[in-house]
């Protein structure tokens, strides 16, 4: 073999036992070599007990900064259906149509134990200028299913606070009515 081979092949086993020797201590170090979302769980909720239990989670989700320009961080939602079973690789799914969500209010359990339960919330879609949706996620569901669409996030909580109480949504032209009473409720005539 000539000097020069032998000299590519030496430099060839001092690159590859770089390469191990950094991976190693990144992952000792707690990281990884290549960047990745980082996810935190911002609230749970569940439809409750019964046939088609579904655990619902909301999760922000953080771009590293490798990854930009894009959202720097940005909501979305996950299940995990009890009967199947827990994997130790990933339980939760994640819909591939789901909107992603610039900002959203807290899950809500509703009707936990009747026929009607749902896990319920809004958030505000990352191409919606300032407009909120709705959104139910009933049993056996795997995806957020759009319910109302509303111009700002006081109206998405009170609509969300109507289900709560168990009253059905209201569609736009009775609440902009009941807003309009609310606000002129203090002027005289």
């Amino acid at each position: 073999m000539s000097q020069v081979l032998l000299g590519f092949r030496n430099l060839a086993l001092r690159i590859a036992i770089f390469v191990v020797l950094a991976a190693g201590l990144a992952w000792f170090l707690g990281g990884n070599l290549f960047a990745r979302n980082d996810l935190l769980v911002v609230s749970t909720a569940s439809t409750g007990p019964g046939d088609g239990q579904l655990d619902v989670r909301l999760e922000r989700v953080i771009v590293p900064a490798s990854k930009l320009p894009s959202e720097r961080t940005y909501l979305q939602v996950a299940t995990w259906d009890r009967t199947k079973p827990l994997s130790i690789k990933e339980s939760w799914e994640r819909c591939a149509t789901q909107e992603l969500l610039r900002d959203a209010t807290p899950l809500a359990a509703v009707g936990a134990g009747t026929t009607e339960r749902a896990v319920w919330f809004a958030g505000e879609p990352l191409d919606a200028a300032g407009a909120w949706r709705i959104y139910r996620i009933q049993p056996y569901g795997s995806c957020p299913e759009r319910m109302l669409e509303v111009p700002d996030r006081l109206e998405a909580e009170r609509q969300l606070a109507r289900v709560a109480a168990g009253l059905p949504l209201q569609g736009l032209d009775a609440a902009s009515k009941a807003r309009e009473a609310v606000l002129r409720a203090g002027d005289t005539p």
